[in-house]
Order: structure tokens, then sequence, then C-alpha cells
């Protein structure tokens, strides 16, 4: 609850921190160590910090808009009129910028309830806010509003004007009860305190063009939020385009530092607040210059508009703040491997976006493979792991598939390390080689899943059989005498299918020497896809006793139901 205002138009929470010993001593320390802790921490422990400084004010003020904003987005806005009130107009003014706006319209409701918590910091912050912001933007937030009706002309009385009786003045409709109560108070506020600038409001909202107003206040809004980091959409996407990782090269001249665009404001610190556990994560756990921390911030900026995150939902800002860490490990990590000397000079030499659009690269180098073999004609019949990292890489940021980590695992993730991106690079070749191997060296035309008919066989449907099947399927036959083909099996094949290839429950040695020899024959590097089928035939067939064999239950082949 909010208590009543202190005479000189402030206010006062009624649950303000009380001070302890710890309190104290944050106050003994200097204002730029109090500050670097401010920074460092986040939600309600940086909002008791704040609260519980001797001179608060300073604190939030010399705090970068940007951070403060999602403070108060993170813990509620109306849980922070002590930090409202404490803002400067240029903080208040950035918060209308990223909070106010959808595309190119000032939104009506987001508005209304930031004017409510204006009214709550007192008078004087409500005069004082009015006077300085933008004039576009605040005669544009009144115009969603009211409709001025009559105005000065219609001053019967000369002395109205004088004697404070400002509904002789001004006639106007508002859009609904709530506004009217809204934006009635304030601008009786502004009547009482500053009555030029009150006229001079009212005349401007009253004789302003709808749409030259919104023009006008949106161009101011784009320059504001540049100059604090936020690009304009169509060049915030150039923060995905892709740079080729082996052209990639520090610049021979120095990098231009980032400085702060707001004169007195600190470094941002939300940015360094969850570190992550790998390679960058050490280089932001030894400090981080100003410049440093400004460039992060710009570079994070720049995605989330390119991404079109809510830069007002903590947790969207910190998805996107990890992905920015994601991609710079992964560079890193590709240029310094685990040198973290190395590392710390790339950081610091190399603009962070490079760095950024490298890491992000690296994954779309698998893309691009991935999405030409998904065209191949044997994509179709690749097994579920195979083909699950196929789709995975081919999303719009790649994706890494949790199987090739761990074969009990599935679902895709972020990629987060230069390994992970080696190892689905490692998976591809092998893709590569059962493509190779499936392009007709083995003796046959794949089956056109479109016109192949496995009626009374299991699988029955094409899309159910993998390379796999077809490999190990033509591997029976071949070891039964027969053709080498993807023909289904009978029962009585299976019989003896098993007595050949079974010992002790696992596949004899000899036939999987074999095996492995004719596969890297007609394809060098397919003997690792023949242990693989290998591996599942002693999963489903040598596993089973003779008794046990079912073609409904025995996997890694082909067969007929019927015989």
């Amino acid at each position: 609850m909010i208590s009543a205002e202190h005479p000189e138009g402030g206010t006062e929470r009624a649950l303000r921190p009380r001070p302890t010993s710890a309190t104290a001593e944050f106050n003994a320390l200097t204002v730029e160590e109090r500050l670097r802790l401010v920074r460092n921490v986040s939600g309600k422990q940086k909002y008791q910090l704040l609260l519980n400084a001797r001179d608060c004010e300073e604190l939030v003020r010399r705090l970068p808009s940007q951070e403060v904003y999602l403070l108060i987005k993170e813990l509620g806005v109306e849980d922070c009129v002590e930090l409202l009130a404490m803002a400067t107009t240029e903080q208040m003014t950035t918060f209308f910028d990223l909070d106010l706006w959808q595309g190119e319209e000032l939104m009506p409701q987001p508005t209304l309830e930031w004017l409510a918590m204006l009214l709550e910091t007192g008078e004087r912050k409500v005069v004082e806010t009015a006077r300085e912001m933008d004039f576009e933007l605040l005669t544009l937030m009144l115009r969603k509003f009211i409709v001025i009706t009559r105005g000065l002309e219609s001053l019967v009385d000369e002395d109205a004007l004088a004697d404070g009786r400002s509904e002789r003045i001004y006639e106007m409709d508002f859009v609904d009860s709530e506004s009217a109560k809204i934006i009635g108070h304030f601008l009786d506020i502004l009547y009482r305190h500053d009555r030029d600038f009150y006229l001079l409001l009212m005349e401007t909202v009253r004789n302003e063009a709808d749409s030259s107003l919104e023009d006008f206040a949106y161009q101011g809004r784009s320059a504001r939020l540049q100059d604090r980091g936020f690009p304009d959409p169509f060049e915030a996407l150039g923060v995905f385009a892709y740079l080729a990782p082996a052209s990639f090269s520090m610049e021979a001249r120095a990098k231009i530092p980032f400085r702060a665009a707001e004169e007195g404001a600190e470094a941002p610190g939300f940015v360094l607040a969850v570190p992550p556990a790998n390679l960058l994560g050490e280089i932001l756990a030894r400090g981080l210059e100003p410049d440093a921390c400004w460039e992060l911030t710009y570079l994070l900026n720049k995605v989330m508009i390119a991404e079109r995150v809510d830069v007002g939902d903590l947790a969207q800002v910190q998805q996107a703040m990890q992905q920015v860490y994601r991609y710079l490990n992964i560079a890193l990590e590709h240029l310094a491997g685990k040198d973290l000397d190395q590392a710390i000079r790339y950081f610091d030499n190399a603009y962070l976006e490079y760095l950024f659009r490298l890491g992000l690269s690296l994954t779309l180098d698998l893309k691009k493979r991935a999405e030409a073999l998904r065209g191949a004609p044997p994509a179709f019949y690749l097994d579920g792991p195979f083909r699950a990292l196929l789709e995975a890489l081919c999303r719009k940021r790649p994706m890494l598939y949790e199987g090739a980590l761990d074969v009990h695992r599935a679902g895709e993730r972020p990629f987060a390390a230069v390994e992970e991106v080696h190892l689905c690079a490692r998976w591809l070749e092998r893709i590569e080689t059962q493509v190779r191997l499936f392009d007709g060296r083995l003796g046959f035309v794949l089956p056109d899943p479109s016109t192949w008919d496995l009626s009374g066989c299991v699988p029955e449907n094409p899309e159910d059989v993998g390379l796999s099947d077809l490999f190990l399927t033509t591997l029976a036959n071949r070891l039964l005498g027969g053709e080498a083909a993807p023909c289904a099996l009978g029962r009585d094949d299976l019989a003896r299918l098993w007595s050949l290839v079974t010992e002790e429950g696992r596949i004899k040695p000899r036939v999987r020497e074999e095996s492995r020899a004719w596969a890297e024959g007609l394809a060098p590097g397919a003997g690792e896809f023949a242990d693989y089928c290998l591996d599942l035939w002693e999963e489903g067939l040598c596993s089973l006793e003779p008794r046990d064999l079912d073609p409904r239950f025995v996997g890694g082949l082909i067969l007929r139901l019927d015989s």
C-alpha cells in the first residue's frame, strides 16, 4: 500500500526495509563500490540494496535506464513506485519507449497504467516529468484518451482562467470512466502547478492530427532507442547474417570502445547476473570493463529486436541473453580451444557481434549440410536418431539433438559448446556415408515409398522402415545364400539366420568382422554403420531364444508374417 504524499510531493512505501547491520556496512562503502554490488545482483536483492542505500536516488539515477526498467518489470510496476519517484525523466521516457508501443502504434492500456503509476509518485514528479519529457509523446498519450470539444474561445468569464476554474476553459470527452479518472487527475495537477504549460499542451492535443502526431512521436522514440542500442528492426537482422568461419580474423586496427548513451550512467550489470559455466563464463567472472558491458548490452538489444523479443519480459530477455552467451562461447572455443588467455584476447579485441555471428555460422554450416542430406533419396529411410538430428539442425536456428549426446535421451536444445558442433559434424559424416552406401552400391535401388507394397510384412508401412532394416535384411539374404537385396524373410529364414549369426546371445565375431569389411569395401566409413546395425540385431534378434523368434517382435529386419 502507498501512504499519503510528503509535502514535497514524493511518496513513502509502508513496507520499506528496516535498517540492519548489513545496511550500515553497505552504506559505509564508496558510491562506486555500492554501485558495483547493485549491478551484480538482480530482482528483489537489487531492489533491497537500492532502498537501503543512504543515497538511493543517486544510485537509481546512475543506473542505465534499461537496467531500472527490467527491475521494475521483474518486480511489478505497482511495487516499484519509490523507484519511479527517483528516476530521471530520461529514464522514465525510456520506460515509456520500451513498454507503450506495439509496432508503430502507441497502445492505450499500458499508457494508462504507466500514467496511473506516475500519479502515485507525487504531484511534483508528475509536473517535472510532463515538462521534461518529449512533448509529442506526451501529446499523443493524451490524445489516446480525450477529445477536446470546446476550448479558450468558449470562455465567457474573463476571470475564470485566473481563478482556476479549468472546467470553464476546456470541455472534453473521455474514452471511458477509467481513463476519465486517471487523465482527469493528471490534467488537474498540470493546471494547478503550471497553467501556461497546461494551456500549451491542451491546445496541441486539440489541434494536432492523429496520424502526423503518432508518426512524429514514433520517429522520436526510434531515435532515442537507437541511442540506447536498440537498432531499427531491419538493421537488427544483420546480427544473424552468415559469417564464413574460414574468413574470420580480428581487425588489424584497435576496436573502438563502446560508450554509454546516457551521460553519467554506470555500465549495465544485468547482463552479468547469471554467467554461464563455460569458457565465456570464466571471462565474465573475471570482471569486465564498462565499454565491454555496454557492447554486450547493445549486442543483446540487437538480438532481441531481431528476434522480436518483448524487452520487458524478463524471462524472454534472459533467454535472449543466454542465446548471446552460447554463440559467443562457441566462437571463443572454436578460436581458442581451452586457452583462457587466448580467449580473453579474442573477447577484448574482436567485436562481440562478429564473435556472435561466428558462433552462429558454425551451426549454420551444419544446417546447410543437413538440408542437403534431407533432400537426398535415402533420407526418407533414415533411422530415427539420424532423422531427428537432421530435423533439429534444419530449424530456423539450428538445434542440437540430445540423442547425439546420450542414446537414452531425446529432444532438442540450443548449441552451447563447440564440441557439440563437432559432434554433430561427425554425425553428419555418418549420414553422408549412409547416403553413399545406398546410392546403388549395395546392388539394388531404394524402393519408392509411394509404391512399395509391404502388405503381410513387419513393418507394413514404408515410413516405418529404416536404412538399418534395409541393410540388415540385405545382409541376411546374403548370409542365407540368396540375392543381396532387401527382400522380406520368412519364419524359416529367421530361424536359420539366428543360428548363423548368434553366439551366446551376441553377434558372432566372425560375422561382425566380415559384415563390417563388406560394408567398408562398398563405401569407406560404412563399417561404422554396419556396427550400428549389428548392435540392433544383438538387441532384437540374438537376445531371443529360438522358440521366441516371432516376426512380430524381432527388430532390424523386414519379415513376412504368413510363412
